[in-house]
C-alpha cells in the first residue's frame, strides 16, 4: 500500500517533469533524484491526512493494522534497506491477550516488530518520543503506553489504560531493558522486573523475541543493506507463570531471548 504509493509517486513525477518541463533524456536522472524526495513527502502526507480517522476507529481495525504494517515495511525495506530473516513466525498467537518482549539495540526495532507481528500491536515509548512531530498522533492511534520516568503516578495511570488495550486483544510490545542499552552487545544486558507487571496484570501470555543485527543499520546505511535475524520463541503461557514473582519471570525471559543471541549469526 505505502510502498506502491511511493513508487507510483516517484515514477509519475519523473515522467511528468520529463514530458512537460524538459524532454531531454539527460535530465531524467535529475528528475528521478528529485522524485525520490517528492515520493517520500507524498507518502508521508498520505499517512498524516488519515490520522484523524485512525484515531477514531477501533484499535483492532483491520485497515489501520494493514496501513501501519505497510508503513513499517516501507521504512524498513525501502528507506533503511534491511533484509529480514524471520524464524518461528508460527509461534505468534493469532488472537488473545499477548505481551511481547524483545532486546532493544536500535530505534529500528519497533519498525521490525510492527512488520513481523501480523496482528494489531502497540508500544511502550518514553514520553520524549511524544514530542516528535506526528508521533503523538500515531502512538495514540495504536493505544500506546507512555513511560513517564519523571512521574510514577502518570505511568501508573497509563498502565491502567494499557491493561485495557491488552485485554482488547492488542499485542503490547515491551522492551524490558528500559531503553537502548549497550549498542555494542546484541544480547539483553539489563532487565527491569517492572516491565512484566503489565503482562501479569492483564493476565496475558508472554512472547519473547530475539532481534540480531539492528546495530549494524547505522553503519551500513545508505550504501549497504543490513541483514537482520528475528527469532520468535514459543509463547510463555500466563497460567504457567502467574504464581511467579516478576523478577523470576524477567529472568526467564532474559535467558530465552539471550540464548539465541549467544553466537552471532550475522
Amino acid at each position: 500500500m505505502i510502498t506502491a504509493t511511493y513508487f507510483l509517486s516517484v515514477i509519475g513525477f519523473t515522467l511528468v517533469m520529463h514530458f512537460l518541463v524538459n524532454d531531454n533524456y539527460y535530465l531524467l536522472p535529475v528528475w528521478f533524484i528529485i522524485a525520490l524526495l517528492v515520493g517520500f513527502i507524498v507518502t508521508l502526507l498520505l499517512v498524516i491526512i488519515q490520522l484523524p480517522f485512525l484515531n477514531k476507529v477501533s484499535l483492532l481495525n483491520s485497515y489501520k493494522h494493514r496501513l501501519y504494517r505497510s508503513v513499517a515495511y516501507f521504512l524498513g525495506h525501502i528507506i533503511l534497506r534491511i533484509k529480514l530473516d524471520v524464524t518461528g513466525i508460527e509461534n505468534i498467537p493469532k488472537d488473545g491477550r499477548l505481551t511481547i518482549y524483545a532486546n532493544h539495540k536500535s530505534y529500528v526495532d519497533p519498525i521490525i516488530l510492527m512488520e513481523v507481528v501480523n496482528r494489531p500491536t502497540s508500544y511502550t515509548p518514553k514520553m520524549s518520543v511524544y514530542k516528535l512531530p506526528i508521533m503523538k498522533q500515531l502512538l495514540t492511534s495504536v493505544g500506546a503506553f507512555p513511560i513517564d520516568r519523571s512521574s510514577d503516578r502518570n505511568t501508573a495511570r497509563a498502565m491502567v489504560d494499557a491493561i485495557k488495550v491488552v485485554k482488547q486483544g492488542v499485542a503490547m510490545v515491551i522492551f524490558p531493558e528500559g531503553g537502548i542499552k549497550d549498542r555494542n552487545d546484541i544480547k539483553m544486558v539489563a532487565m527491569r522486573a517492572g516491565a512484566y507487571r503489565l503482562g501479569m496484570k492483564a493476565e496475558a501470555n508472554l512472547l519473547p523475541i530475539s532481534i540480531d543485527g539492528t546495530t549494524q543499520v547505522k553503519h551500513n546505511y545508505p550504501f549497504k543493506s543490513t541483514k537482520i535475524k528475528v527469532t520468535i520463541h514459543k509463547p510463555i503461557l500466563y497460567d504457567d507463570v502467574k504464581d511467579l514473582k516478576t523478577a523470576d519471570i524477567a529472568d526467564k525471559v532474559f535467558h530465552i531471548i539471550n540464548e539465541s543471541l549467544e553466537k552471532p549469526t550475522i
